[in-house]
């Protein structure tokens, strides 16, 4: 994909053409997002504004038609997400601001795509009637789902940030996006606003819910960006790597997140990266 990165660098033209084509491919929103998010890390807003208002286009016409207003609300998102990591430099303040897009986005999502989310209501009641399982209120699987399509859309914007940003490591930048990676670590103003919100959510319930499960992706990639950066100081290599998701997957299963979760804010107090020696110093040590 380096290839498509560079093409769409040399020229706005390129960048509005791909974002248009791979706007109008069904489930490839995604990589055009991340061509949005390329223009806008490398060239700003006033650049990326353009692109996006061509880039909309296909999005418009897929809302219209089907009532889907997924991949409009993702280029939104990257949009605004991308100036953000533009000006602060700071994935943990993209993480911030993605969960609290996803609250936003809640109320949003009613209006947009009433549908849409009306067809995932009764196609839901139709699969546990068919398997002999009481069906919930109506009312409780719409609010469901429309806090499940929130929190989807705006994890699709942060992986499609991270794919531009990527693209402008490997071309601008060689290694910066692991680096950056494996150095993230929210500051402890962050880390408590964001278990805030699952103490709130967790709490309160009901509607409030929206808060604790937005908040959960912005404090578990942190947790997979600290045992990422352990592992490479340690030099352990992708075996660790490969092990360790296995445990997360298959041993911890349901627990992995919350494990995760409580890595992060451990390592918002404590900075366990701080405190672990890379291979190198243990062999010049002995």
């Amino acid at each position: 994909m380096s290839g498509l990165a560079k093409w769409v660098m040399k020229k706005r033209l390129n960048a509005i053409i791909g974002v248009m084509a791979f706007g109008l491919i069904p489930m490839m929103f995604w990589l055009a997002a991340a061509i949005l998010g390329l223009v806008v890390l490398r060239k700003g807003v006033k650049e990326g504004i353009s692109v996006l208002v061509w880039g909309c286009l296909p999005a418009l016409v897929l809302w219209v038609l089907q009532g889907d207003a997924t991949a409009l609300m993702v280029f939104v998102d990257v949009m605004l997400l991308g100036y953000l990591l533009r000006s602060t430099m700071s994935w943990s303040w993209v993480l911030l601001a993605g969960s609290i897009l996803a609250v936003i986005s809640t109320l949003l999502q009613p209006l947009l795509m009433t549908d849409v989310l009306n067809l995932a209501v009764a196609l839901v009641q139709k699969v546990l009637v068919s398997e002999g399982v009481e069906a919930p209120d109506k009312n409780l699987i719409f609010s469901q789902a429309v806090v499940a399509v929130s929190i989807f859309q705006v994890v699709i914007a942060v992986v499609s940030l991270f794919l531009a940003r990527k693209w402008q490591a490997g071309l601008y930048n060689p290694g910066g996006l692991r680096t950056e990676f494996h150095q993230l670590r929210l500051p402890v103003a962050i880390s408590l606003a964001l278990g805030g919100m699952i103490l709130i959510g967790e709490s309160l319930g009901g509607s409030f819910i929206v808060l604790s499960q937005a908040a959960i992706p912005a404090l578990v990639l942190p947790g997979l960006a600290l045992v990422h950066g352990v592992l490479a100081k340690k030099e352990i290599g992708v075996v660790g790597l490969i092990a360790f998701y296995l445990v997360g997957f298959f041993v911890l299963n349901v627990y992995f997140a919350n494990v995760l979760v409580a890595l992060c804010v451990i390592d918002s107090f404590v900075n366990i990266r701080s405190r672990i020696q890379g291979k190198a110093s243990n062999s010049s040590d002995s």
